[in-house]
């Protein structure tokens, strides 16, 4: 029995030190964000939502680094309040986790018209390139590009798609008629018909999705990895209760 505790003791204290690897990571993360990329994001009047994620990613940060430092100092130095403290507190943030996964499962389809909301708010009475700093500019060209999109809205919010101020990143050139067809949009310039991208926001919204389900993936994982943690954490509360029963 004593060599299941150790075992169990040792696997809890393993995890809790993977935990607290994966919250620096995290933590380093969110301020890097934060902080690092702090006078782009200045350059234009950002909405705040777009901070959520970046606040999200510091306060798990936050949260694992101390949670696992409980678990881990509790486990090694058989501290039943550090142990019952980590517990209870992964057991409420199951729970919350539990509730936020439902709720994106609820609200879903809400996220493209959330993305698109926010990048009206950055577009409103601007149709031109030269109307933002080179920052922005530089930022919406880096995405147009990645994600070869014209626009963050339609073709139409750039006066002059292919021309010097977008730097021909919304020409869109497919042999397949099916492949143009599916990934462009027919545009008018000069009297000549060519094809631009589809819109930012679509493919923007394609690309969260995509990582929604890694996002995903990596919770579910999470949430499996913390329910063995607090069984182990569990199991070793009740034994060292047993032995101070069995020794008094």
């Amino acid at each position: 029995m004593g060599d299941k505790s150790a075992c169990i003791r040792t696997t809890l204290i393993v995890l809790n030190v993977i935990f607290w690897i994966i919250g620096a990571l995290f933590l380093c993360a969110g301020l890097t964000f934060r902080f690092e990329y702090y006078r782009m994001i200045r350059a234009y009047p950002i909405s705040d939502e777009m901070y959520i994620p970046v606040f999200c990613l510091m306060a798990m940060g936050a949260y694992l680094m101390i949670i696992t430092f409980c678990g881990c100092c509790g486990a090694a130095s058989s501290n039943k309040c550090m142990l019952t403290t980590f517990a209870v507190i992964n057991s409420l943030m199951l729970l919350v986790q539990l509730v936020v996964g439902i709720l994106l499962l609820v609200f879903a389809g809400q996220i493209n018209i959330w993305i698109k909301w926010i990048f009206e708010r950055q577009l409103r009475q601007r149709t031109s390139l030269e109307r933002f700093d080179e920052q922005y500019k530089s930022f919406l060209i880096f995405w147009q590009e990645h994600l070869t999109c014209c626009g963050l809205n339609s073709k139409d919010d750039w006066k002059d798609p292919l021309g010097s101020e977008a730097r021909a990143t919304c020409l869109c050139v497919f042999n397949d008629p099916a492949i143009r067809n599916r990934e462009c949009v027919p545009h008018d310039d000069n009297g000549n018909q060519v094809y631009v991208y589809k819109p930012c926001v679509d493919e923007f919204s394609a690309f969260v999705g995509k990582y929604m389900f890694v996002i995903g993936g990596i919770l579910v994982v999470i949430c499996i990895l913390e329910i063995l943690a607090i069984v182990g954490a569990c199991f070793l509360l009740r034994r060292w209760r047993e032995e101070e029963g069995y020794v008094m």
